[in-house]
């Protein structure tokens, strides 16, 4: 396995200012677990949702598949079980780049979600996540903000419905998707990327956006509390 490229997140926000669609996909902890279908995840998962057994072959297909575009890995991707998703990342894509997954992370807790806020207006946006993320529309400095709603847990059961949404939004003009969809996200931007991801942006923003909908959905958000989130937003935290 290659070593994580470190890029900047300035890589990425020149190519979204420089209207160079481009697909990132983050994997942990969770996603390397329900690969092996390990039984101590089998339970729950940090969101509350139930494991989904038929998650683990699409999930692997995507190492298998190596689609051109940046596959992130996270702080916490070889935590638990680490050695067998290693092991299986150096038989079924040795030679595959990977990157650093926690840059939309640190550029929410760095206080420069204003950046991103200001490049997506550029940009027909369109987010895809759980009720909650609604509220991202009242980010300062948002002008607008399309909205699919899928089911905060198990949205892999309706997989087939988000993509059609998602073809149809593309359709009437969106060009760049927020995808927060836990698991889902991952197999969904596999499966959107022959089809149009040299046109458009998939991009998995993961809890990033949370706090700023009223959601401290991590520990590290729960120890910086609302206070930190709030000047960003004119949704009351």
């Amino acid at each position: 396995m290659k070593p994580i490229i470190n890029l900047p997140v300035e890589h990425y926000l020149d190519l979204i200012r420089d209207n160079k669609p481009f697909s990132f996909s983050r994997f942990g902890d969770g996603e390397a677990l329900c690969m092996q279908l390990a039984p101590h995840w089998l339970k729950e998962n940090c969101d509350g949702s139930k494991f989904l057994p038929e998650i683990a072959e699409p999930m692997k297909q995507i190492f298998v598949n190596q689609h051109d575009y940046y596959h992130c890995l996270l702080d916490c991707s070889f935590d638990l079980n680490g050695n067998v998703f290693r092991d299986f990342l150096e038989t079924t894509c040795p030679d595959m780049d990977f990157y650093n997954g926690e840059i939309w992370q640190h550029l929410s807790f760095d206080g420069r979600i204003l950046e991103l806020i200001e490049l997506l207006n550029e940009h027909k946006f369109c987010l895809i996540g759980g009720e909650h993320l609604k509220n991202f529309q009242h980010m300062k400095g948002l002008d607008f903000m399309g909205f699919i709603e899928i089911p905060s847990k198990d949205s892999f059961l309706v997989i087939d419905r988000i993509q059609e949404l998602v073809l149809s939004a593309v359709e009437s003009g969106y060009d760049f998707f927020g995808i927060c969809a836990g698991y889902t996200t991952k197999i969904l931007i596999d499966r959107l990327f022959p089809i149009i991801g040299d046109k458009v942006f998939l991009v998995d923003f993961g809890s990033a956006f949370d706090p700023f909908c009223g959601r401290l959905s991590r520990d590290g958000m729960r120890a910086a509390g609302k206070h930190k989130f709030q000047p960003f937003t004119n949704f009351s935290l």
